[in-house]
């Protein structure tokens, strides 16, 4: 596609953003209350009054109300940080993504399911520390089915048994660590999260994220703690790390690693 193109598919991927951002924070909420993600009108979960369209603009409508429900004036529980992230990823992915082919919109298909689930865990791993099931083991799934139609619509079985392997090794890493840290390290979440990664990205760019989210997960956590926003002992979410990482060796991996070994005189 031409940039023209390619940078209108990334502004719509951007809107759409936006509009499955909304979703996201309303089903995070569901999903934590146990509410059904389908039944039902979204509502105040201060107040419970039912809100209307012009309450559910995405960023707007929190921008207009001050952040405040317009009904009790408590602060809005939906962020539209998650919004903006969501934006920010799928017009990311669309513009670097833009297909041209049959391939690259299966590609394309699939990348935009699987980051919709990631961003899903990544915001609530943040708040309450867990990885949902409900969530992890949709992604596990389409991870999977990603890997084989892609390796079967490009003809090299080495895609599929690469990512197997990847996500054995990520995933058999982190079970070493829970089981090392008797759990209070990272979760069995983690470990799921780790074997969904393998297969979405296979071992060249899975080392790449891996190295993204312990790296930016220590400079932050190290951050926090000297601002004094979390104690030594407080526990702190990796899955977000994870996910980030994910998203970023994902769209740009292979950009990352040519210009490493450029830079080092490797290649």
């Amino acid at each position: 596609m031409e940039l023209v193109d390619r940078q209108l598919f990334g502004i719509v991927g951007g809107l759409f953003g936006l509009i499955f951002g909304s979703a996201i924070n309303a089903y995070v909420w569901r999903l934590k209350v146990g509410r059904s993600w389908i039944k039902g009108r979204s509502e105040c979960s201060d107040c419970g009054h039912e809100l209307g369209a012009k309450d559910l603009i995405p960023v707007l409508s929190w921008l207009m109300l001050g952040g405040k429900c317009r009904y009790c004036r408590k602060p809005i529980k939906d962020r539209p940080a998650v919004e903006l992230m969501t934006a920010l990823v799928l017009g990311l992915s669309w513009y670097a993504l833009a297909p041209s082919g049959l391939e690259g919109w299966v590609r394309l298909g699939f990348w935009t399911v699987m980051a919709i689930l990631l961003i899903v865990l990544a915001v609530y791993d943040a708040q309450w520390l867990i990885l949902p099931n409900t969530v992890m083991w949709p992604l596990v799934a389409t991870s999977l089915v990603y890997v084989v139609v892609m390796s079967s619509l490009m003809r090299d079985p080495q895609v599929l048994f690469g990512a197997l392997a990847a996500s054995s090794v990520a995933g058999g890493a982190f079970f070493v660590l829970v089981a090392g840290t008797r759990g209070k390290a990272m979760g069995g979440g983690d470990i799921k999260l780790a074997f969904a990664m393998g297969l979405i990205l296979g071992a060249q760019a899975t080392a790449v994220a891996m190295l993204l989210a312990f790296n930016i997960a220590a400079i932050v956590g190290v951050a926090m703690i000297v601002f004094k926003k979390r104690g030594r002992r407080d526990p702190i979410p990796f899955g977000p790390y994870l996910v980030g990482g994910t998203i970023v060796a994902f769209l740009f991996g292979r950009q990352m690693v040519t210009y490493y070994l450029q830079l080092n005189g490797l290649s």
